[in-house]
């Protein structure tokens, strides 16, 4: 039975000091007040990822939920999404290729952000999860904000004004894609999306390291192979502890990324033979700048 709205009594805590936040004491099935809609937005946007607890929801009630975020958009991978619910998508260990095959699960899965092939990629990422293992397959996040901040102020200059062209798969990394994805990329007609590597973030007016590895078939000057390389020792000197955090799943969990300011990663430190189910919205964004 859900929680009357007037019963309920949010309350929003820090995670770690550099990234996340955890709200309680709110059922998103029951209407949510502007100024509570608010606050959750708010906690999402300063602390790069929220969870939100003890949530008990249907694909329908996710995508309600996700509404509090902003508008919903299409994932552009139309292939796994619940059933009657087309702006949710599934993420799964179970899923089948286009041949009814076992899907391949990309257990090189890097940091990133979603969508950057596209002109106006999501503002936030939710995850969901319907069905876990007994251990592992948490999601890792980075504050790529303060990650930006922290850098070395020879190299954030070098980056600054640095441009990357994206597409669905980087040439580079061809050979370990899905081959729906890398079929999906030889049919597609338009051309590479030009986007900053370094975002500012239009809200807060902070920067932030932005960019998916898989998608960047190359930073503007650069070769492919070499933007790969130097993409892999950029989130080398990036990438700090104080700034990480892997959110490891219970039932009921809603976890909300601002993609504008975080990069996150799949973990695969699971029992594959156990089921890791999650379904997945976007949140409608702008055009990096």
């Amino acid at each position: 039975m859900s929680m009357p709205a007037e019963k309920q009594t949010l309350t929003i805590t820090k995670i770690k000091a550099h990234i996340g936040a955890e709200a309680r004491g709110i059922d998103l099935r029951e209407p949510v007040d502007e100024a509570t809609r608010q606050r959750l937005y708010d906690a999402v946007v300063d602390n790069v990822a929220l969870v939100i607890r003890d949530q008990t929801f249907t694909a329908a009630q996710f995508q309600a939920a996700g509404e509090l975020f902003g508008e919903l958009m299409e994932d552009q991978n139309r292939r796994y999404l619940a059933p009657g619910v087309p702006l949710v998508s599934t993420l799964s260990n179970r899923h089948k290729d286009s041949l009814g095959n076992q899907a391949k699960v990309n257990k090189t899965a890097t940091w990133h952000t979603d969508h950057t092939n596209q002109e106006f990629p999501p503002n936030f990422t939710s995850l969901y999860p319907v069905a876990l293992p007994d251990s592992g397959g948490g999601t890792g996040l980075c504050n790529m904000r303060a990650a930006y901040e922290a850098l070395p102020d020879e190299l954030r200059q070098r980056i600054d004004g640095m441009q990357t062209a994206n597409t669905l798969i980087s040439s580079a990394r061809a050979n370990i894609a899905n081959p729906d994805i890398l079929r999906d990329q030889q049919e597609a007609k338009a051309g590479p999306m030009i986007h900053p590597l370094v975002r500012t973030h239009p809200e807060r007016g902070t920067k932030a390291i932005w960019f998916h590895k898989s998608k960047t078939e190359r930073i503007l000057g650069m070769e492919p192979a070499e933007t790969q390389d130097f993409l892999t020792e950029l989130l080398e000197v990036a990438m700090r502890p104080e700034f990480t955090y892997v959110h490891e799943y219970t039932l009921g969990d809603m976890l909300i990324v601002d993609n504008r300011s975080a990069m996150h990663k799949a973990g695969f430190d699971f029992d594959h033979s156990q089921h890791r189910l999650l379904y997945r919205l976007l949140v409608r964004g702008e055009r990096p700048y």
